[in-house]
């Protein structure tokens, strides 16, 4: 039987956060007194790294800057990191919020942040990188061929496994959502194929009729999956996820 690692997401504490009350070099510690070993890593909770004002400025010259851009600090990245060792937690994944459908003009700033996320896959040696695909339902699909073509360069720039989870923008048409996807496998080289797959979150589908049909879709082509619930029966056993 195949397994796979268990770990808390950043999201496990938002309310803290968005509170003030919580960063990302928070997470290690959090998990470890609940028992787990291992984190995935959002990067727009990372705390701001010294001069931030000073960084938030320069960046946002940069036209459609991403807000997380100016987070990223390497000495930021070092306290996580040793944080992480320090309570004998393993970094899983790092989850950036990209954008692979934003015009022309916006995309330097855009693979800016991408080598930015990659990068620090790269120092906190994780074995997967989260992306998602943007944009919103106005997107027109006469972008999805340079979307495929974006996304397949940066799996083949990319130091570590990626992941395409299945979240808002253009990810809520799930049906584009997996064209997309298969059209950048085909875009692949075939020994490359293996490094990329789909985050299946079951909660970020509809529900319906076909809900059922696309978690087995999706769950087919994943190589990470988000499992969120707050339903649990007198006995304490999870009653919302599928497990079949």
């Amino acid at each position: 039987m195949n397994s796979l690692p268990l770990a808390a997401g950043a999201w496990c504490w938002h309310d803290d956060y968005y509170a003030g009350r919580w960063s990302l070099l928070d997470q290690p510690t959090g998990a470890a007194a609940a028992g787990l070993a291992a984190i995935e890593c959002n990067d727009f909770m990372l705390p701001p790294p010294r001069l931030s004002r000073v960084r938030q400025r320069l960046l946002d010259l940069l036209p459609g800057a991403p807000p997380e851009l100016w987070r990223y600090s390497r000495a930021t990245l070092h306290r996580l990191q040793t944080n992480a060792q320090a309570n004998g937690v393993h970094i899983l994944a790092w989850a950036i919020n990209s954008d692979f459908t934003v015009a022309g003009r916006y995309w330097p700033a855009q693979l800016l942040y991408l080598r930015r996320g990659m990068a620090a896959a790269r120092l906190l040696a994780v074995p997967l990188l989260r992306v998602t695909l943007g944009g919103n339902a106005e997107t027109p699909r006469s972008r999805d061929a340079l979307i495929v073509q974006r996304l397949a360069t940066l799996v083949q720039a990319s130091p570590t496994p990626v992941t395409l989870e299945n979240h808002w923008g253009v990810s809520a048409d799930i049906e584009r959502h997996v064209q997309i996807f298969d059209a950048v496998v085909a875009a692949l080289p075939t020994g490359l194929r293996a490094r990329f797959g789909c985050c299946f979150d079951p909660g970020n589908l509809a529900e319906g009729p076909q809900r059922p049909q696309w978690w087995r879709m999706l769950a087919h082509r994943a190589n990470h999956f988000h499992l969120k619930t707050t339903d649990f029966d007198a006995a304490g056993d999870e009653v919302q996820l599928p497990y079949t």
